[in-house]
């Protein structure tokens, strides 16, 4: 079986962790979770969801240099946070998969993000319906990036 890089990428609420858990044991993939790194580094770094990225992208060439495929969950929503993840895929001849995934039922997409209160997060977290609408007008614009599609 060849390797894989498989990349979550979607908003906060969209689905990604429960579509990369559910992957993961199916697959019996490791899950790198950036946002379990940006939970140690938040309020250490002013730059805790860039070096969130770099520390994930690390372990993910470590896990494929072992020969294990591997998903990384985050929201993706950058140029270079893409580059990076085609580069590790490339230098490790892995083939890289970017599933996005969309919630596209404001109610549900609402109910989901408010249900996080529950869960006592780290601040960065997305919990309310209009801190989400905050982060979509902070990032939507910066966030056209054109993914290659396979032939």
């Amino acid at each position: 079986m060849d390797l894989v890089l498989l990349a979550l990428k979607g908003h906060p609420g969209s689905g990604k962790s429960t579509l990369s858990h559910a992957l993961g044991q199916a697959l019996g993939w490791p899950i790198i979770d950036k946002d379990d790194v940006k939970d140690v580094l938040d309020g250490r770094s002013p730059d805790a969801g860039g070096l969130a990225y770099e520390v994930m992208f690390s372990i993910a060439r470590r896990q494929l240099a072992l020969g294990l495929s591997v998903i990384c969950d985050s929201p993706l929503a950058f140029e270079q946070a893409y580059q990076a993840a085609r580069n590790i895929a490339t230098s490790h001849q892995a083939l890289l998969l970017v599933i996005e995934t969309r919630c596209d039922n404001p109610v549900i997409w609402r109910h989901r993000i408010e249900q996080r209160s529950i869960l006592s997060l780290p601040a960065h977290h997305q919990t309310t319906w209009e801190g989400l609408q905050s982060y979509l007008i902070d990032t939507e614009p910066r966030v056209r990036i054109q993914y290659p599609r396979r032939s």
